[in-house]
């Protein structure tokens, strides 16, 4: 009886996920205007733009469902990972699709000329740094140690957020890896690093 409660709990923290980014976006929006400081939006015109980032997305697009039309056979356990994985990024990236091809030419180019190679540059260092830290807390705490204590110094320091929403999104990303891994699931996990030195 927890299969059902269990995959309603991580389609809730998935939509959470899709959604919380849009609604912010959409608060910072009026604040931004409500204190005058909204930037000044040039007339967009119509038409469809098929480039680079558009062939990307749909790549990716047709990955994603590829991937979930080979696993519409699958048995509730095996298939319920790709699933709640698959639907929310194939709507994202449809969603993502969508706008990659309704941007103007001139949208995209201003897009690329605010970033400087030296912010680029410091941007890769700091996802490589993050995604190598990532890794060894994994390696040295466990998964059910590091992912919610990521996810929350990542939220915390990097994105700057409040600690009610860090606290918050910490919670729902622990109830979310503990529901599917390792109550539906049951992924046996391999003891950390530290546990295995000090038992």
């Amino acid at each position: 009886w927890m299969a059902r409660p269990g995959v309603v709990i991580i389609f809730a923290i998935t939509l959470f996920g899709i959604l919380y980014p849009i609604f912010k976006g959409r608060k910072e929006r009026q604040v931004a205007a409500a204190t005058g400081s909204a930037p000044v939006q040039t007339a967009r015109r119509g038409g469809i733009h098929f480039g680079p980032a558009a062939l990307f997305t749909l790549i990716i697009a047709t990955i994603i469902a590829v991937a979930l039309f080979e696993s519409r056979n699958f048995g509730f356990r095996a298939g319920l990972f790709p699933w709640v994985i698959g639907i929310p990024t194939l709507l994202l990236a449809l969603v993502q699709l969508a706008k990659d091809v309704t941007r103007p030419k001139e949208a995209r180019a201003s897009e690329h000329e605010e970033i400087s190679p030296e912010v680029a540059r410091q941007r890769t260092v700091s996802i490589i740094g993050w995604t190598v830290g990532c890794f060894l807390a994994i390696w040295l705490l466990g998964f059910s140690y590091a992912v919610p204590l990521f996810v929350f110094v990542y939220l915390k320091f990097e994105g700057r957020e409040g600690w009610l929403v860090s606290i918050a999104v910490t919670f729902f990303s622990w109830l979310f890896f503990h529901m599917l891994f390792e109550r539906i699931l049951n992924v046996p996990f391999p003891d950390p690093l530290l546990l295995s030195i000090f038992s």
